[in-house]
């Protein structure tokens, strides 16, 4: 189904401008600005002067490039100027005066490549929430289970119970009242830890639904200025710890019946805990290139940098990931033959 926009408060289906079929729209030229259908994206606009050249995303990334952001206005904040390139080491636009009184000699890049590196940050995050969301969803659903099979048990344990009781009528009544009693503040005791990790896995996904959206949004803003105030905010929003589940559950006591006489009437048993599945899984976010011949050790730090020892070839660096490079912050020739970092993040060396 093709695309829809927005006339006088209505939707009007958009097609493909430059076939009169109604074939669904799957590309958009950045160059061109027209929405095609795939067969004009092969065959009529690849005929296009410099068609090789041109811009063509999928309807899935139209929504991310509503238009070009402009990196040549935004204000520096601190002296009026257009910012003219951004500082990796600051994290900060700056202008050509920043540059002279501060950011001399740091690592500058375009505006439009911090631009992209943060864009691919926030997606990466949003990504990862996704995937949080995810499965926090299959282990919800999976508590849900265990807590139907639970009722189940606990129901038939219970007519059991009664049904056993009206076999020894009155003269054991007191003894089965006490083992109900007891059969029901284990149920509710294994049902509170339950439904305590449903609550937090419940308020865990409100909260990271409406920061992906929140995220989505400020994703598509149009104008720099505001992009940059924010990013950071934004960013923060990607950093969300899972609520932490139990690994396993009490379960409901078993009741196991006994004969007339009161000490062999029967007497509730510890039925073991579920064990809910744990679904480990290893996700290769990203990839980086070091010139280091060999790593041997690798150390992560509080600011999000990294000691690497190549071990026995002799060097030690300290890096810091930044988009889908490694920024060299120290580098040291030594043999390293075992490292750690302990709780103050302290480096640890046992050097040769």
């Amino acid at each position: 189904m093709a695309p829809s926009q927005s006339v006088g408060g209505g939707q009007v289906p958009v097609n493909c401008k430059l076939c009169d079929r109604d074939r669904p729209i799957q590309w958009k030229c950045m160059d061109c600005s027209i929405l095609m259908c795939g067969h004009c994206k092969d065959k009529v606009h690849s005929q296009f002067k410099n068609a090789q050249d041109h811009k063509i995303i999928s309807k899935e990334e139209i929504g991310l490039h509503n238009e070009e952001l402009d990196f040549t206005n935004i204000k520096c904040d601190k002296h009026g100027q257009s910012s003219c390139l951004y500082c990796n080491a600051c994290d900060v636009l700056v202008c050509p005066t920043c540059i002279a009184k501060a950011h001399k000699r740091h690592d500058l890049i375009e505006i439009s490549d911090a631009y992209n590196r943060k864009m691919e940050a926030l997606k990466q995050g949003q990504s990862k929430m996704q995937r949080n969301n995810s499965n926090m969803k299959a282990k919800k659903d999976e508590l849900n289970k265990l807590m139907s099979v639970e009722n189940s048990k606990y129901s038939k344990v219970r007519k059991d119970i009664v049904s056993h009781e009206k076999t020894v009528k009155d003269q054991i009544e007191k003894y089965f009242k006490d083992l109900l009693n007891e059969l029901d503040q284990s149920h509710e005791t294994g049902l509170k830890t339950l439904k305590s990790d449903l609550y937090a896995i419940s308020v865990f996904t409100n909260q990271t639904n409406d920061k992906i959206n929140q995220v989505q949004d400020f994703i598509r803003i149009p104008i720099a200025t505001e992009f940059f105030k924010k990013v950071k905010i934004m960013e923060n929003y990607t950093e969300i710890k899972e609520p932490q589940t139990k690994s396993s559950y009490r379960s409901s006591l078993k009741f196991v019946p006994g004969n007339v006489i009161q000490s062999d009437i029967g007497s509730l048993q510890d039925d073991g805990n579920y064990l809910t599945e744990t679904n480990i899984s290893l996700v290769i976010n990203n990839e980086y290139q070091t010139e280091l011949e060999a790593i041997a050790f690798v150390s992560p730090c509080d600011d999000h940098s990294i000691w690497l020892s190549s071990g026995i070839k002799g060097m030690l660096e300290r890096i810091k990931p930044e988009g889908t490079n490694l920024r060299l912050i120290s580098k040291f020739n030594i043999i390293v033959c075992g490292m750690a970092v302990t709780l103050s993040y302290q480096l640890l060396l046992i050097v040769q």
